[in-house]
Parts: C-alpha cells; sequence; structure tokens
C-alpha cells in the first residue's frame, strides 16, 4: 500500500514512518524541509523514503502529494504554548485536518488515519476517557485547535468515511533524530530535580514505537470509521518514581506537595504569558492534565500489537535525553555508563 505520511519528521511522524516501513508499506512524506528526513527520520534505520515538499495547508500541495497513494497518516501539527503563535495554532491545526483528511476523503482513500491526542477529548470531571466523549472545552489554543480539528474529522466519520482516529496519551521513547516528544521536557524537569513534585497524580504513558506499530496495524482497508484509545500505561507518581530509581540507580523521593499548588502555579505562568510571551510546560492547561488526570479505556487491543514493559520506554527516554544533551550523564545515573 503506497501511504502519504503528513508530520512524518516529527518523533511520533517518525517513528510511524519507520513502522509503516517495516510493515513493508511504500512510504511518501509530505515535509516542508527535506533536510529534516536526514535528520530525523534516517537515524531510526530508514534508509531512503519518498517525499513531497509543501505544507499540510497547502491544498495544492497536498493534492499533488496525494497522487498515486492508497492511504494517509496525518500525523502532522504546529504544537506550541508561546502565547504569540496562538493564532498561528488555532488557524493552522483545523485547517491542516480540513486539507489533509477532507481531500483524502474525497479521493476515496481507505483507510485515512488521523492522528488526534487524548488530550483533545479529556474534560476535568470524567471518571474515565474513552473514545465516545465529546470534543474538550480545551482552555489553550494548542488545546482548542485541536478540539475544532477533531470536531471536522468526527463529521466525517459520521458520514461513513473511512477515518480512523487515534488518541494517544503521553508519548516517550527513544528520539527521532533531535525529534523528543513534549513530555520528555518533564523527564527532563524529574533527572534535574531529582524528584517527583507531587503524590497525589496519575499519567499515562505510550512508547512511540508501539504508537508506530498501531498506526502501521490500523492500516486495514473496507473496515470504515474507528477510534482507538491508546493511554498506555497507567503510573502513579510513585510507579514513576520507582522506574526512574530502577533505570538510573539514583533515588526519586516523591514530595507531597498538594495538587492545588500546582494548579496556582500554572493559572500565575498563564498570566506571565500574556505579558512576556514564553514556552513552558508549567501552563494552566498542562497543570490540570497533571492534577486532574482519570484512567483511559483503551480498545486498540484488536489491532494485535503487544505494549512494551514501561521500564523499557523510560530507560530508552532517559538515554535519549543523554544523548542530545538535554540533560549530562550523571543525571542519568547507571544509564549513562
Amino acid at each position: 500500500m503506497r501511504v502519504l505520511v503528513t508530520g512524518g519528521t516529527g518523533f511520533v511522524g517518525a517513528h510511524t514512518t519507520k513502522a509503516l516501513v517495516d510493515a513493508g508499506h511504500d512510504v511518501r512524506l509530505l515535509v516542508r524541509s527535506a533536510t529534516r528526513i536526514d535528520e530525523n527520520v534516517k537515524p531510526l534505520g530508514v534508509e531512503s523514503v519518498d517525499y513531497a515538499i509543501g505544507d499540510m495547508t497547502d491544498a495544492a500541495a497536498v493534492a499533488s502529494a496525494l497522487d498515486g497513494c492508497d492511504a494517509v497518516v496525518h500525523a502532522a501539527a504546529v504544537v506550541a504554548l508561546d502565547r504569540k503563535r496562538a493564532d498561528e495554532v488555532l488557524r493552522a491545526n483545523p485547517e491542516g485536518a480540513r486539507v489533509v483528511v477532507g481531500t483524502a476523503v474525497e479521493r476515496g482513500l481507505d483507510p485515512i488515519v488521523y492522528v488526534s491526542s487524548v488530550g483533545a477529548v479529556f474534560t476535568p470531571g470524567v471518571p474515565a476517557i474513552h473514545v465516545d466523549l465529546p470534543p474538550a472545552r480545551a482552555m489553550g489554543a494548542y488545546g482548542r485547535s485541536k478540539a475544532e480539528a477533531e470536531t471536522y474529522v468526527r463529521g466525517l466519520q459520521d458520514q461513513g468515511a473511512p477515518v480512523v482516529i487515534t488518541y494517544p496519551s503521553g508519548v516517550l521513547g527513544p528520539p527521532a533524530g533531535s525529534a523528543a516528544g513534549e513530555m520528555s521536557d518533564s523527564f527532563v524537569t524529574h533527572l534535574r530535580s531529582g524528584m517527583i513534585p507531587i503524590r497525589d497524580a496519575l499519567v499515562s504513558i505510550i512508547d512511540v514505537r508501539d504508537l508506530g506499530a498501531i498506526h502501521a496495524a490500523a492500516l486495514t482497508p473496507g473496515k470504515g470509521p474507528r477510534r482507538y484509545m491508546l493511554g498506555g500505561h497507567l503510573l502513579t507518581m510513585a510507579d514513576l518514581a520507582k522506574l526512574l530509581a530502577k533505570v538510573t540507580g539514583r533515588r526519586f523521593p516523591v514530595v507531597p506537595i498538594p495538587p492545588a499548588v500546582f494548579n496556582v502555579v500554572g493559572s500565575a505562568v498563564d498570566a506571565m504569558m500574556r505579558v512576556i510571551p514564553f514556552d513552558t510546560i508549567f501552563t494552566g492547561e498542562s497543570m490540570t492534565f497533571l492534577t486532574k488526570w482519570v484512567p483511559t479505556q483503551d480498545n486498540w487491543h484488536e489491532l494485535g500489537v503487544e505494549l512494551r514493559d514501561p521500564e523499557e520506554t523510560i530507560a530508552d527516554t532517559v538515554r535519549g535525553l543523554v544523548t542530545s544533551g538535554r540533560v549530562p550523564p550523571k543525571q542519568a545515573g547507571k544509564l549513562a555508563g
């Protein structure tokens, strides 16, 4: 099967590209710069891949890239917390979904995989996160953009289009060149501080390699619209501390800071960002996710993919942070040896 992948030089997209190539698919990437293929895709062992130059919002470029393709994986997205880029994010992500997914539907491609996010359907207060929840009432520009794109893509599903929506949780694992994913930022904080700064919280993680394998397994035509929740492993903060301690040999005490403190910090950071725009993981939205997360009701098991042990995922994440220079080797403990 010939598959167009958007966002194929990003963390999720690059690993998905490798999984598709390993599964025997003929892959074409839609990229804004071919140099990122050398930087982020080839290090994963993908020696060569077809590509087309263009942006996901460029209808002409997308139409040309789709020529000869049987299926699509739309993994591209603009991810930015800087308020100066809010308008760009709010425009690009919904428009990218309309152009890529919408054009693929018009051409009759099957299947069309749209990579959403578990955050696109998470609203604080729900007892569990599942695929039938409505799009989230997000606070930040990125969350709102994904919710708008989600609404559009679900509308295509309601019309019977063979669109497959996946909802990854916190994605970790070995980097794809310089691309390491947003959740790795929190691991930089844990390793540098030597602690887990909250006790009463949960986190869901999935290995980027397993996510790629799930996307490859979902590329079966003739099955119609589907949605897959991909929460993966649910960990308490104590679980996370034990795993980090096990792979590094360091101690990571869990500090019992009340969740309300983090919500206040997030609100304060949001206020600061209105005056001085900057990127940080400590936003109001991210602190809400941290303090009010709940289990996911995963339903990807029919695809036949087995998840890696989270210990392997976390160890490979830490190694990647050292290799990329984001943390010094001594903070990786025995993994640096």
